[in-house]
């Protein structure tokens, strides 16, 4: 066990470009409602697949899958290929965790793959930038760190308010507004580049981390 929660922080950097680099967005205390999966596409393509997990926002995504089904085919791709499967935080991990009651031999497959992006990051942080350490944990820090580009559109702090809103309208019955649709969008490239961006902090991470200790 111990072993495992040491593995949840190293990422080599072949298992950092191989990796699914997956991000919930939702509202605190609330079932997520989308989640993005960054993996390769052709060539060196980057994709980020987008599942809804919440049925009240099928109307605008057009369908919606359980956490169950989506997991699910995280954990099955990932094995497929034997790729981690990356969250910056453990917050991933205790929401997959929520399934352990009906379908426990699918967390422990979740689990075996698991990496912490944030934990690589602070590894990384403290041994190459200890003197340009980011002020906090966040991921919009070590983008920064890392000169990673974030339009205004998809910056931070607006996910849960956007979520807010949409829900009460479709809860209603009624369509978005065109800025309902914008706000939605924007929330969509907010989680591309959430999970774009953490694949090339740990990328970056992994990278200068094994020249560190091959040096």
């Amino acid at each position: 066990m111990a072993d495992q929660a040491k593995a949840f922080k190293r990422l080599t950097e072949a298992e950092a470009l191989r990796a699914l680099y997956i991000d919930f967005e939702g509202e605190k205390d609330r079932e997520p409602v989308l989640l993005g999966v960054h993996r390769r596409g052709r060539g060196a393509r980057p994709f980020v697949q987008q599942d809804v997990l919440d049925e009240t926002f099928a109307t605008v995504a057009g369908s919606s899958l359980t956490l169950h089904a989506v997991i699910a085919k995280v954990v099955i791709r990932a094995e497929s290929r034997d790729r981690r499967i990356v969250a910056w935080s453990e917050h991933e991990l205790d929401v997959v965790r929520t399934l352990a009651d009906d379908d426990p031999a699918l967390v422990a497959r979740f689990e075996a793959r698991f990496g912490n992006a944030r934990g690589i990051a602070e590894r990384w942080r403290n041994k190459c930038h200890a003197g340009d350490k980011p002020a906090d944990g966040r991921l919009v820090e070590y983008l920064a760190l890392i000169g990673y580009a974030v339009p205004d559109e998809a910056a931070a702090g607006r996910v849960g308010e956007t979520i807010r809103i949409l829900r009460d309208r479709l809860e209603r019955g009624l369509p978005l507004t065109a800025v309902q649709q914008r706000r939605w969008d924007d929330l969509l490239e907010h989680n591309r580049h959430d999970c774009a961006g953490m694949r090339r902090v740990c990328l970056r991470a992994a990278r200068e981390m094994e020249a560190a200790e091959a040096g």
